[in-house]
């Protein structure tokens, strides 16, 4: 784990990585890698600390081997051996009929389930699991709406299904919604009950989802199309600035970029970022998952961060991590091309 000095927000916005039209943002902290070589390092998701934000943890799958669990300098403060996890994701203060509290959900290809954890206190721990029903659970995004709490998980074969939780051990099949081809990120706003899908080598997708059926999916942005988005389509993420306010990003990871869309009405495109290397951190190529809040995390993150897999961590050859991102530097990257929309 290496953490850079302190970086003016300023220049967090004027390097280029990925081409003239892709301003670029740096990482200011990076996780220990994964112990396992290649291709491992995946999906990452953040837990809040209420009572202390700057205690916060990142949860991160490493494909082949488990979950780990990283404080925000990115040091290992946990691992858990619970097999092929692809995706993860989690929700805070929840109620499944008579539980209550912080749980999180994995894809695990080792089983073909979802494995379910609880975190309490700072601490993570196994709970139990659930089959899926199509073999190879690959994305997932976790959702509450409806009175429910869902575990959406994506197939190669274009099939979604959301599960219903039916306590930190168990889950059943609520609903499904099917693409053409091979999907993986996801994410719910559980705001506006609208699911963002990333099918890889056709574009961004929202379904509307009442708890019990998905509307019909609408695309966003599609590969190759204006925005410049390339596949795979990967990870996608919500920044939430208020009140169904804020921006969605989905990994580019045809261009090693980051598409920022806006979180309300249409989804409007407003532009991308690279994370490019910098003077102690590396930068992150072939994204696979991400993830980004806007909670205060101390004096670090005041407003948030931004979260991505690095698909070749430095120096060449060594194990993947993930890439912490103060998102400050983004902010700046849209500023500035909201301001040029408008002139």
């Amino acid at each position: 784990m290496r953490t850079a000095a302190a970086i003016s927000i300023a220049a967090l916005a004027v390097a280029c990585a990925s081409g003239p039209q892709t301003p670029a943002v740096f990482a200011v902290a990076e996780t220990e890698p994964v112990k396992s070589v290649d291709d491992a390092a995946d999906d990452p998701a953040i837990w809040v600390n209420a009572a202390d934000p700057s205690a916060s943890l990142i949860l991160g799958t490493d494909k082949q081997a488990g979950l780990y669990v990283y404080d925000f300098s990115g040091a290992v403060v946990q691992f858990l051996p619970s097999g092929e996890l692809n995706n993860v994701d989690l929700r805070q203060n929840v109620k499944i009929g008579g539980w209550s509290g912080d749980i999180a959900a994995a894809s695990n290809r080792t089983d073909n389930s979802v494995t379910l954890f609880v975190i309490e206190d700072g601490a993570v721990s196994e709970t139990g699991s659930f089959p899926s029903l199509i073999e190879e659970p690959y994305g997932l995004c976790m959702g509450v709406w409806s009175g429910g709490v869902f575990a959406f998980v994506a197939y190669k074969t274009g099939d979604l299904i959301a599960y219903r939780l039916a306590g930190p051990g168990g889950g059943e099949e609520a609903a499904r919604v099917k693409l053409e081809s091979q999907l993986e990120g996801c994410v719910f706003d559980d705001e506006t009950g609208f699911l963002y899908i990333g099918e890889e080598n056709r574009g961004v997708w929202k379904a509307g989802f009442d708890g019990e059926a998905f509307a019909a999916p609408a695309l966003i942005d599609a590969v190759a199309g204006p925005s410049g988005v390339a596949a795979d389509v990967e990870g996608l993420a919500l920044y939430k600035t208020g009140a169904g306010k804020g921006y969605l990003i989905a990994s580019s990871q045809g261009n090693n970029s980051y598409a920022v869309y806006r979180r309300e009405g249409g989804n409007d495109f407003v532009t991308r970022f690279s994370v490019a290397p910098g003077e102690v951190i590396d930068g992150s190529e072939e994204t696979d998952g991400i993830e980004a809040s806007s909670a205060n995390f101390g004096d670090a993150f005041p407003n948030g961060v931004f979260i991505a897999q690095d698909g070749f961590n430095a120096p060449k050859g060594s194990p993947q991590n993930f890439k912490i991102v103060d998102w400050r530097g983004i902010a700046a990257v849209i500023e500035a091309a909201e301001a040029g929309a408008a002139n």
